[in-house]
């Protein structure tokens, strides 16, 4: 275990679980995914890890990784937490909780017939050392939601109502936030910093949404350099070190800029 404060660079991605597309995710390249990342000698750390470091000084392993899921997606529970598990990594899901109320309204079907994990199955990836967020209640875009409620309160009871329910559905205090899609709002993002230790974005191009306007990545986070050639924000931006804010964390997803496995690859070797 090592510090490397400054020097550090660590590589997270991000997606929504198994998924088809032009850009398909399953099990099998999940699998790959995680072969090439274990070959690199990496190991993941989750949000309490990143906390120790930041803002304790903790040692992390010399080539630390942060694999990030938003959304329950069932999949991610019968599908890739066993491939991670595999390899001997877990993950960090960032729930948001209007879908699961919705479903436990009911009578909860098999997994096999629907697209969200009960709480049950999340408590069995919170029993698997995966770590949980918060992710607001019904998943609204943060920078339309500032110009239609200039006061704030719809997003503030965003995040009160979605903590509430991972207490009480899960019992545990959520300390950290995954902003929705490629949204952002400044009244979000005070909210986001009294509430939790980090706020996560989503990086799927060099593009973003906020306070009702575009506007570059690299320009919302303070990222110098102009834009990579595969139309993603620069490469300094796509990485947590000990200067990025803690509140505007990036993450890579893998259905984007880094799906080809060459790519994922570079981008993990970079870091190094």
């Amino acid at each position: 275990m090592v510090s490397f404060w400054f020097a550090m660079r660590i590589p997270i991605t991000m997606c929504h679980g198994c998924g088809g597309g032009e850009r398909p995710l399953d099990a099998q390249r999940f699998e790959r995914y995680f072969a090439i990342a274990r070959r690199l000698g990496f190991e993941s750390i989750s949000y309490d890890d990143l906390a120790a470091w930041r803002f304790q000084g903790a040692a992390l392993p010399a080539r630390p990784i942060m694999f990030d899921f938003d959304h329950a997606a069932v999949s991610i529970r019968h599908q890739i937490m066993p491939v991670m598990a595999g390899a001997g990594y877990r993950g960090n899901l960032f729930v948001h909780t209007q879908p699961l109320e919705e479903l436990h309204a009911g009578v909860v079907p098999p997994p096999q017939e629907r697209s969200y994990m009960s709480w049950d199955e999340i408590g069995e990836l919170v029993a698997g050392g995966w770590h949980i967020g918060a992710h607001t209640h019904t998943h609204p875009n943060l920078s339309e939601l500032a110009v239609k409620d200039p006061s704030g309160a719809l997003v503030a009871e965003e995040l009160r109502t979605n903590d509430n329910l991972l207490r009480r559905r899960l019992g545990i205090e959520p300390r950290d936030f995954a902003f929705t899609g490629t949204s952002w709002s400044s009244q979000a993002y005070r909210l986001v910093q009294h509430r939790y230790r980090f706020g996560r974005l989503w990086i799927i191009g060099a593009m973003y949404q906020a306070d009702g306007k575009a506007i570059r990545y690299a320009d919302l986070v303070g990222a110098a350099g102009a834009d990579e050639q595969d139309g993603g924000p620069p490469a300094a931006a796509r990485y947590i070190t000990a200067q990025t804010p803690p509140h505007m964390l990036p993450s890579m997803e893998l259905q984007e800029l880094i799906h080809d496995y060459r790519a994922f690859e570079s981008y993990l070797a970079a870091a190094i």
